[in-house]
């Protein structure tokens, strides 16, 4: 007896001093006693932090696995980058008979797309991300094809989506890295983070003229202190997905779990990641908004300079106890803007370098507006600007 606790005792001290290293490069100490892999029936999971994408945990990132619904965060984007507010939708026989979770569309019904999408992604309702999709490409086949090229513009490239609400098929698929990609990319829009943060809310139609209230199936964001997305998933085939955001003293976590043993896990194994992950992970202030801000030059424009300045203070996240070495800021600006521009326009980058490599950027925004017209400066730093790009190489 006294030789099998002593054969275990070794076992775990072993196990525990494993050094694992994560997928993008960046090597990563863990306690495996502490870190959460153990614990999770979830078949692939990661943990990412969302400003730079930086793994702070994964488990299986690139298995090949049914995204079930979660595939509706690449819906909503694309609705949000494609189509306007106030586009109205008529539903049609393709959206109306769907199967699966439903916002209980109908064939004839009238809606517009914000209080459209705001229920796809409450409801999860399969019926409206086929609206969706029939309102901007046409049809759904079409709209898969532009699912495709955006997933492989974000780096997702090991999916690829046949339908924009993530019913099963052979031909749809993702990985939790992938879908950690698509997430982080979907959560820099301000009007998608609004979206996935809603608990409850009214929809309304307008043909007929109706309203329902419909809850959000992401549980996480009732019960979780800091949860603020992003979206639930799960099929017979898929198992239970979950793709989940939290933010705590200034550090936002996106967590991925694909096929959990049932619905319920998916949400318990999401918090274990995220709890994990803000243990390990502390922000540092690196800049302040005025610390970089700059000038810049209007060509043709009645105000010849105004100022940009980044959208938000420049922060690095640091994991375990790492220090802020390893990271820098690179402005990408132009040398001149064109008029006109207007009050927040994006001017530029703030690019954030980890290891000399870009991990994350923040937008330079101009302070002020520039009508296109004359002014004697603007004539000036046209001919100076030109006087001067001829000497550079």
């Amino acid at each position: 007896m006294q030789f099998l606790r002593y054969f275990i005792f070794t076992i775990i001290f072993s196990l525990s001093t494993i050094s694992f290293v994560s997928a993008d490069g960046l090597p990563t100490e863990f306690n495996t006693a502490a870190a959460p892999e153990y614990g999770l029936t979830a078949k692939s999971a990661i943990l990412i932090e969302a400003s730079t994408g930086r793994v702070i945990f994964e488990k299986n990132a690139d298995a090949r696995e049914y995204p079930a619904s979660m595939t509706k965060i690449l819906t909503a984007i694309l609705s949000l980058e494609m189509s306007s507010p106030d586009d109205i939708v008529h539903i049609a026989d393709e959206a109306a008979d769907v199967d699966g979770s439903s916002l209980y569309l109908e064939k004839g019904d009238i809606m517009r797309m914000d209080e459209l999408r705001q229920g796809m992604m409450l409801v999860s309702g399969n019926d409206a991300a086929v609206a969706i999709a029939d309102a901007i490409s046409g049809n759904t086949t079409a709209f898969a094809a532009v699912m495709n090229q955006k997933a492989q513009q974000i780096g997702a490239i090991n999916s690829h989506f046949a339908n924009p609400n993530g019913l099963p098929d052979p031909n749809h698929y993702s990985t939790a890295r992938d879908m950690a990609k698509i997430a982080q990319y979907a959560y820099r829009n301000k009007e998608f983070r609004k979206i996935v943060t809603v608990q409850e809310q009214e929809i309304h139609w307008l043909t007929p003229n109706k309203k329902m209230v419909f809850d959000n199936t992401n549980h996480l964001l009732w019960d979780y202190p800091g949860a603020n997305g992003i979206k639930t998933g799960y099929t017979d085939e898929a198992g239970g997905c979950l793709t989940a955001s939290a933010t705590r003293n200034g550090v936002t976590l996106i967590a991925v779990v694909m096929h959990t043993d049932d619905g319920e896990e998916r949400f318990t194994e999401a918090r274990q990641l995220l709890d994990y992950g803000f243990k390990k992970v502390r922000s540092h202030s690196a800049y302040k908004k005025a610390d970089l801000k700059r000038s810049i030059h209007v060509h043709d424009g009645q105000v010849a300079q105004i100022n940009i300045t980044p959208a938000n203070d420049i922060y690095y996240p640091l994991i375990n106890d790492e220090d802020s070495s390893a990271y820098s800021v690179k402005l990408d600006i132009p040398k001149y803007v064109n008029a006109p521009i207007k009050t927040g326009d994006k001017v530029g980058t703030v690019d954030i370098l980890y290891n000399n490599q870009k991990v994350g950027e923040v937008p330079m925004l101009a302070d002020r507006s520039s009508n296109r017209g004359f002014s004697f400066k603007s004539l000036y730093y046209v001919l100076y600007d030109s006087i001067t790009d001829l000497f550079t190489v």
